[in-house]
């Protein structure tokens, strides 16, 4: 071997070298770096996320607890906006530590611009989305929401756990996480929104005093007004608003209220078992 190949040899092995000392070392500090800030931002959101939750959501409060939902989904936006952000600038700076020819810029800006043609379009709709629901209060984390409809799976209704620039994440009644893009979500119903509606239906057999039950009934829900465990529930007392339904064997008594958000399901259950209770006591003395 020549003495100008050993010397381009040894030349080449230094350049190496230096650039595994120098750049090399650079760009794995970059990548740390980006992976430790995201994981840091997530964590921090979530901390953030669970000190609202803990604040506010177990307050009685209807505005505290719209406004702990709406800056829980906040966190959760602006922790997907900053992650972009950091994964944006890490890119851009290994790219330039890289050293690469203009010619090998051009090839991946115009690979990167293709696929980001395809794909850009939707993610752009979908964080545009996001940013009109978080900004209009469309709901928040911890509402009960229904969206819909998703295609063939239809209207999905949950407990929101996430809100993001481009996802909302459900969690349904029978634990499933459901993530939904935002560009989809077209049509909501926020059933955690200032108050929600008691309704409960009782049928009365056609040979049974009408007027005696309804009077049992009332007393019932006076007794649920006066209890110290679902009195905080109620926002307006339960009542009997009249009959809903006449049937060839029956009569239908609908029984109205209203209720603190997402208090209603508990309020009615408890509400049937006590009617049923009480018109079993009642008709059974007087059999």
């Amino acid at each position: 071997m020549s003495h100008l190949a050993i010397l381009a040899a040894e030349t080449g092995r230094d350049r190496v070298i230096e650039w595994l000392r120098g750049d090399f070392v650079v760009i794995v500090m970059t990548i740390t770096g980006a992976y430790l800030l995201t994981r840091l931002m997530a964590l921090i959101a979530e901390i953030q996320i669970q000190s609202v939750r803990a604040k506010d959501m177990s307050s009685s409060d209807l505005t505290t607890l719209t406004k702990g939902a709406h800056r829980a989904a906040a966190f959760g936006a602006l922790r997907w906006g900053l992650n972009f952000v950091i994964i944006a600038v890490a890119v851009a700076a290994v790219l330039v530590r890289l050293n690469l020819p203009s010619s090998a810029l051009v090839f991946i800006g115009s690979v990167a611009g293709a696929g980001l043609g395809f794909g850009a379009q939707q993610m752009v709709g979908d964080v545009i989305a996001g940013i009109y629901i978080i900004s209009e209060r469309q709901f928040g984390v911890g509402d009960i929401v229904r969206v819909g409809p998703l295609g063939v799976v239809g209207w999905v209704e949950g407990r929101v756990e996430e809100v993001t620039l481009r996802v909302t994440k459900l969690r349904t009644f029978d634990g499933d996480l459901v993530s939904v893009a935002n560009g989809v979500l077209r049509h909501n119903v926020n059933m955690s929104r200032d108050w929600s509606r008691v309704l409960v239906t009782v049928p009365i057999p056609r040979d049974q005093d009408v007027e005696r039950t309804v009077r049992v009934i009332d007393e019932v829900c006076v007794a649920m007004g006066r209890d110290p465990q679902y009195m905080p529930m109620l926002i307006e007392v339960p009542t009997v608003a009249g009959l809903d339904d006449i049937a060839s064997d029956q009569y239908v008594v609908r029984i109205a209220g209203r209720s603190k958000p997402v208090q209603q399901w508990k309020v009615e259950r408890q509400l049937r078992l006590s009617i049923a209770e009480a018109l079993q006591r009642e008709f059974e003395v007087t059999a």
